[in-house]
């Protein structure tokens, strides 16, 4: 392999990865390859950042650092988002920290505070005994903060479950600020908070020996590897608007409640497809059936959307149980989704949401022993929500008959096309 001939310690760049071509007008075009392009821009290139560190550019992967809320109905997928495409590429633990939101949280827990702690302090004497001293205690920001600093080379992550159940701009205070980002993900403004500050910044090796005011006075900033990553539901009760200032700061991404598509996973197919408590219905059909009964029954409010069941509203642990399912799904439809349209959904409303659970388990009960054929479901639901559920599920039974032929015919073409694409050779003749 030849070397590029150039003087001293940029003889260490292949001509492979990088090249100058001379084009027709005499112009010369420098062609440098991905894995060469550090050297390049240290060593060789003239431009004024040209020898720089460029370790923290380089390291973390800085396009993900942003601020993402995710944002949907119940049990629609939001967690189980942020794990798969956030917190699963995070491979330290201490390199991400979680919290939850409620409406006792407060800037306190969040950022950090001064509480009493005993300590051994020298008396008059120069004997230690133990006094009561203040000292600052990070909440998990500030320590995420810390710990983005203390390693640029790494991507650190900061979730936020239900942002919107605790009042966020006062948890976040003039860390709203900081919110704002520039292109490589460092905060647009600093801000001063002189505890954060002595603590973050305190231990990095270039503040070794400065003094301690000098550091308090340090304006704080988001460093561009920390990806700040928050969910909320869009239906909870009793949770704390955001003004719009404060979410422009964010990156909205609304994840949808699907149970068909080709996107599913093999999971979630198998989820939508089972089958209520000893009912014929599977999850999927009820859940859908309810959800755009909701959307066009006059229920007297406007964003039916948002109470809308999710596709993981209920788990499997829940669909294996009759009682279970009553009180986590029909308590809420009756308490939430229908409340103000009960008679839409339910056949038997006079008596309460006791008497719907009440009938729904005995006609599991009967069922499971024998004593009846019985849906349970159909002693709950009204005829024509129940109805609807039955066609959908016979045109699902009959559409899985036409899904296995379709899919002999699909593999005979793409082994047709295999077999043009590649052809046989002929076999070698004998001598």
């Amino acid at each position: 392999m030849l070397f590029l001939c150039v003087p001293g310690c940029f003889a260490g760049i292949f001509t492979k990865n990088f090249e100058r071509i001379q084009n027709k007008k005499d112009i010369y075009i420098s062609v440098i390859h991905k894995s060469s392009l550090k050297e390049y821009l240290t060593f060789y290139d003239n431009r004024p950042y040209a020898g720089k560190n460029t370790q923290n550019q380089d390291g973390a992967d800085n396009k993900l650092a942003d601020n993402f809320l995710l944002y949907g109905v119940p049990g629609c997928g939001k967690s189980f988002h942020v794990e798969s495409e956030y917190e699963s590429k995070i491979t330290s633990e201490q390199n991400k920290v979680r919290v939850v939101f409620h409406p006792d949280y407060t800037y306190s827990d969040f950022v950090g505070q001064l509480l009493p702690v005993l300590k051994e302090v020298p008396n008059a004497q120069g004997e230690n005994e133990e006094k009561l001293q203040y000292e600052f205690v990070p909440g998990p920001f500030t320590k995420i903060i810390k710990t983005a600093y203390e390693e640029p080379d790494q991507q650190c992550l900061l979730i936020i479950e239900e942002l919107n159940r605790g009042n966020a701009p006062a948890i976040f205070g003039e860390i709203f600020q900081l919110l704002d980002r520039k292109d490589n993900g460092e905060s647009k403004y600093g801000i001063y908070n002189a505890d954060i500050a002595k603590y973050a910044y305190g231990g990095l090796p270039e503040n070794q020996g400065k003094a301690i005011d000098v550091i308090a006075n340090t304006p704080i900033k988001l460093p561009p590897n920390l990806t700040i990553v928050a969910t909320m539901n869009t239906s909870d009760q009793n949770v704390f608007t955001m003004d719009t200032a404060f979410q422009r700061r964010w990156q909205m991404k609304h994840i949808p409640n699907r149970f068909t598509g080709d996107s599913l996973d093999d999971k979630t197919i198998n989820h939508v497809a089972k089958h209520l408590p000893n009912s014929d219905i599977s999850w999927g059909v009820f859940a859908q059936t309810v959800n755009k009964k909701m959307h066009t029954a006059n229920l007297g409010f406007g964003g039916t959307d948002d109470k809308s069941l999710g596709v993981y509203f209920a788990t499997d642990n829940d669909l294996d149980d009759a009682e279970r399912f009553a009180e986590k799904v029909l308590k809420y439809l009756w308490d939430d989704a229908f409340k103000l349209g009960r008679q839409a959904l339910f056949s038997n409303c006079s008596e309460g949401l006791s008497s719907v659970i009440e009938a729904y388990e005995d006609a599991a009960k009967a069922k499971i022993k024998k004593q009846s054929v019985e849906d349970p479901l159909k002693a709950v639901l009204v005829p024509e929500v129940y109805s609807e559920m039955q066609k959908r599920m016979l045109e699902l039974a009959a559409e899985q008959p036409q899904a296995a032929e379709d899919e002999p015919a699909e593999a005979a073409e793409d082994a047709e096309d295999a077999a043009a694409d590649n052809p046989a050779q002929e076999p070698a003749s004998e001598e």
